[in-house]
């Protein structure tokens, strides 16, 4: 058990190391005072510069509003869009509203995680796609549907999901290549 702790801690130094907090300080100097009412807004911006919100960023911020850490994850936990954890390249937004689900979007979920071992919530491994379910993506017509990315796909399937995925990760194939052979 301590051995996977000190991993996690390591993880969370390394993060740390790498990130700069400048935009950070700028988002907080750019609102009209720091007052809790712009937390939300706040966020939003940190999130649109990392692609998630990496602690030592709200760190800043619950200094910066004065706010404690469980004023910050109360409104962070309310708000499924934002994330605490960095996200894959590729957001995949499965839609659970009732027409979606009627049609088959939770054996969808079950397909994605029998073939990229992720679950609603998770990452795969190579960080290229995230899960996430969606009350309602509005198009219950095309119904089952999701969101890749900017990408909305309607009418799909399981094995049609699976295929739509993999076009994505054949895509990002030469890139993971490159990135691969530069470390070795």
């Amino acid at each position: 058990m301590e051995a996977k702790e000190t991993e996690v801690d390591d993880q969370d130094a390394a993060e740390e190391e790498e990130i700069d907090l400048a935009p950070v300080h700028e988002i907080l100097d750019s609102f009209p005072s720091r007052n809790r009412r712009y937390l939300i807004p706040m966020l939003q911006k940190v999130q649109a510069v990392y692609r998630y919100l990496p602690d030592k960023a709200l760190r800043l911020l619950m200094e910066g509003l004065e706010l404690t850490r469980a004023e910050i994850f109360g409104v962070i936990s309310f708000y499924p869009g934002l994330l605490i954890t960095e996200p894959g390249k590729y957001i995949i937004k499965l839609c659970y509203g009732t027409a979606c689900f009627v049609k088959g979007a939770n054996i969808i979920a079950n397909k994605i995680h029998e073939t990229y071992h992720i679950h609603p919530g998770d990452t795969d491994e190579a960080k290229l796609f995230t899960l996430q379910t969606a009350s309602c993506l509005g198009n219950c017509g095309a119904a089952p549907m999701a969101l890749v990315g900017e990408d909305t796909y309607g009418t799909i399937d399981p094995e049609k999901s699976i295929e739509l995925l993999s076009a994505y990760k054949l895509e990002d194939a030469p890139e993971q290549q490159a990135e691969e052979a530069a470390s070795e």
